[in-house]
């Protein structure tokens, strides 16, 4: 008979958590290298310690979770199930340990960069911004050098590392190549000999030839060699004077995808960008740094951002 009085069903006590991090760790260490004594080396622990963490993880799930043989150590059914449920648990836990651990390895450091003048105007400042909103306490100065004092500032360890475009070995400076930025054609929108797909040399010739400073004696020599005549040519000591020369129909210039796409003169209607046929020429973009040299976190994270847009930056412009 119902006399207006409900029950509530009565939860079975959950089981007890009696086993930590260090138990479950342990079990995935000795699944990845199916070795208890690997395991103990990975996890710098005496061999039976290791040997007691399983035991104590079989009590607690009540199954055996290995089996030994001759060769090598082995789940079984229900070690594998377990590994499967239990393996990510643990790589996220590392991961958000390495991320705290690093931020605070990085909190208030210092990094000093250097890198060329033209790279400290296209290339840093997005990188920077970026970079103080992930990493508000670390402090970055960038020391704005010309190609030929880079080297001297890596070697007198003077710095974290340099950005900069490898044209030969430097000796006693390392260079990590990350990209390659072919040259591209830059000229004032109306230019006939940029009226196509492509542009050739030929077609440029009787044209006043525009050119960065760092960049005159590797171009005006490749450009020399091909028998073409242009008319005097102007250079420029930074990115956006030349820009300037160009939008004004003073000429045309050559310059890498990354300096067109970061200074933004790709996506400007007053330019017209090509490449230029017959002529192959690329700078390789990287991080160069003293041989051996061993990065901070700070560092580390930095050079990291660096490469991101260096990639990014060097992807050709269709």
């Amino acid at each position: 008979m119902n006399d207006g009085i409900r029950t509530r069903p009565v939860a079975m006590p959950k089981a007890r958590i009696s086993i930590g991090t260090a138990e479950l760790e342990t079990f995935v260490a000795i699944a990845e290298l199916g070795s208890f004594s690997k395991a103990a080396e990975r996890l710098s622990l005496a061999q039976p310690s290791v040997s007691n963490r399983v035991q104590r993880l079989e009590r607690a799930v009540k199954a055996r979770l290995f089996e030994r043989t001759t060769r090598a150590v082995i789940l079984t059914q229900a070690g594998e199930k377990l590994r499967a449920r239990v393996q990510p648990i643990i790589r996220d836990l590392h991961a958000v340990l390495d991320e705290f651990t690093n931020e605070a390895d990085i909190r208030g450091q210092l990094v000093v960069v250097a890198t060329t003048p033209t790279l400290a105007a296209v290339l840093l400042p997005p990188i920077l911004k970026r970079f103080s909103k992930s990493h508000p306490s670390l402090q970055v100065e960038v020391l704005d050098q010309l190609p030929s004092k880079l080297a001297s500032e890596i070697s007198a360890a003077q710095l974290d590392f340099a950005v900069f475009s490898h044209q030969m070995p430097i000796e006693g400076v390392a260079f990590d190549r990350i990209a390659a930025s072919s040259f591209m054609a830059v000229g004032p929108v109306g230019l006939a000999a940029m009226a196509g797909p492509a542009t050739r040399v030929e077609d440029l010739a009787g044209h006043p030839f525009l050119l960065l400073d760092s960049y005159r004696l590797a171009i005006a020599g490749i450009f020399a060699d091909m028998k073409t005549a242009f008319a005097p040519l102007r250079t420029a000591k930074n990115v956006s004077t030349l820009l300037g020369y160009v939008a004004a129909g003073l000429g045309f210039t050559v310059l890498p995808s990354l300096v067109i796409r970061l200074s933004g003169a790709a996506s400007d209607p007053r330019y017209r960008v090509l490449p230029i046929s017959g002529v192959g020429l690329v700078r390789d973009y990287g991080i160069g740094h003293l041989p051996g040299q061993t990065f901070s976190p700070a560092a580390k994270a930095l050079a990291a951002a660096v490469r991101a847009e260096l990639i990014a930056a060097c992807a050709p412009i269709e």
